[in-house]
């Protein structure tokens, strides 16, 4: 019977332990999703420091160059960085299916990084005729990553609760990448019509909604049960409101891009639709099957709150009833800043304190566990530090929102810097775990002494 990895991390055995090489650990080379977020984290804490210098036109509208620097450095550099580094170890650690090319992973990463930078430094500059390159090579980096991704979750069954989710998401990168590659054409081509502005709505709602939310949907589909110790949801039931989610997001897209009179409708199938998925995933808290309380937690049922804040604000713009274009556009950054920076990054961070613990502890002291004392996954993460990140971001992502819709510069910054103290917490947090990374040394001659091959990662028996 194969256990849950943490379970086995959090264990100390004692003496001699015979170990059987089954259900072993297939997860890539540690520094393959480190150095993707090692980037994402250098990014977030980037884009806070640029928040801050130019809090200024935060309060501005929305659609010049400096905002859309910093946006994008969250979106592609934090988040969607972050996510593709995690997927390199979720699709091993949680569905058990070895990722299909570590080289594709290392192809990746470059081009991606490159992109990014150009992207953000020709917004910031507002030079957009270099704007295409950068999307260009963020366009190569997601079709190798789109191709690894395909080919490993061919090895997943289909009938996995998460699988419609997983694929949903990636169709929705797909689209994502290519729309903002055209947008970037536009700039020198200006074949889009004047069109601008819907169409960065109804990209901003295909990033946000459709590629993000639905692998937070997926993965959490798998990741609650395992760390709730409760039942999975019934497959089918399941993919019926996955196909619901998408028929709303592709819906709100279309209607966002055409200026249709459907866009509040079609809002109120999307929220629906991912109501009753996050009431699914809650079950277990409000059932009481829930686990220790931790920080971890604290972060995510924090994201759970930020996103129905963000709901509020999204309906509020959707219905039209703002009236004011002046008050409709604060709203509309607040309700960006509360995706991207409370339900998006509130929820990165905590599953953070899960997966990076426990992706060095199977990779450093996994192969040692049976021959020396080796620390709990959960001593890898200062408990008090989290608990400290989460003190300053909370009130950060709150007092930011407020100062976003008011307007106040002074206190945009207060709460920005309030933000930055939390995330270089974290950050900290996570170069403490980093610091645990040190060249595995196999037990090779326990091993060959006992007849026996030592396995890394395998359950003692």
């Amino acid at each position: 019977m194969t256990r849950d990895p943490e379970v086995v991390a959090n264990e100390r055995p004692v003496g001699p332990v015979r170990v059987r090489a089954e259900n072993p650990f297939t997860g890539p080379s540690l520094w393959l999703p480190l150095r993707y977020l090692i980037t994402g984290q250098v990014s977030l804490l980037l884009a806070i420091a640029l928040a801050v210098l130019r809090a200024e036109d935060l309060v501005d509208f929305y659609y010049q160059g400096h905002l859309l620097a910093i946006t994008h450095l969250i979106t592609l550099g934090w988040i969607t960085t972050t996510i593709m580094g995690a997927s390199f170890l979720v699709a091993p650690l949680i569905f058990s299916a070895p990722l299909y090319s570590e080289r594709l992973g290392r192809w990746q990463f470059p081009p991606l990084v490159a992109g990014i930078a150009v992207m953000v430094v020709h917004f910031w500059t507002g030079q957009y005729r270099g704007l295409a390159t950068g999307a260009a090579l963020v366009l190569v980096a997601t079709v190798l990553f789109l191709v690894n991704l395909s080919f490993t979750l061919r090895r997943i069954p289909r009938k996995d609760v998460a699988m419609p989710y997983l694929v949903a998401a990636l169709a929705y990168l797909a689209a994502t990448v290519v729309l903002g590659t055209l947008m970037a054409l536009d700039k020198v081509l200006d074949f889009l019509g004047g069109q601008v502005i819907a169409t960065i709505k109804g990209h901003a709602h295909l990033a946000a909604l459709g590629w993000v939310s639905m692998m937070i949907l997926g993965v959490g589909h798998k990741m609650i049960p395992l760390l709730t110790a409760s039942t999975a949801e019934e497959e089918r039931r399941s993919r019926r409101r996955c196909w619901i989610l998408n028929a709303g997001i592709v819906g709100l897209f279309l209607a966002l891009v055409t200026r249709s009179r459907w866009v509040f409708p079609l809002a109120l199938v999307v929220v629906l639709g991912f109501g009753s998925a996050l009431w699914r995933l809650t079950r277990p808290w409000r059932e009481g099957k829930r686990p220790r309380p931790d920080w971890s937690t604290r972060h995510v049922l924090a994201a759970f709150g930020c996103l129905a804040l963000a709901i509020l604000f999204g309906l509020a713009l959707a219905s039209g009833l703002l009236g004011d274009d002046a008050l409709a556009s604060r709203v509309a950054v607040a309700y960006a800043f509360l995706g991207l920076a409370g339900w998006i990054s509130l929820m990165i961070m905590g599953m953070s304190y899960r997966v990076v613990p426990l992706l060095v502890w199977l990779h450093r002291y996994s192969p040692i566990v049976h021959d020396e004392p080796v620390p709990k996954v959960s001593e890898l993460c200062a408990e008090r530090w989290q608990a400290w990140s989460f003190l300053l971001l909370v009130p950060g992502v709150i007092l930011t929102t407020g100062a976003l819709i008011l307007p106040s510069v002074t206190s945009l910054r207060a709460g920005l810097l309030l933000l930055g103290g939390g995330v270089l917490v974290f950050e900290a947090n996570m170069l403490r775990v980093y610091g645990h990374v040190r060249r595995p040394v196999v037990a090779a001659a326990t091993a060959e002494q006992s007849g026996e091959t030592m396995a890394p990662g395998r359950t003692a028996q």
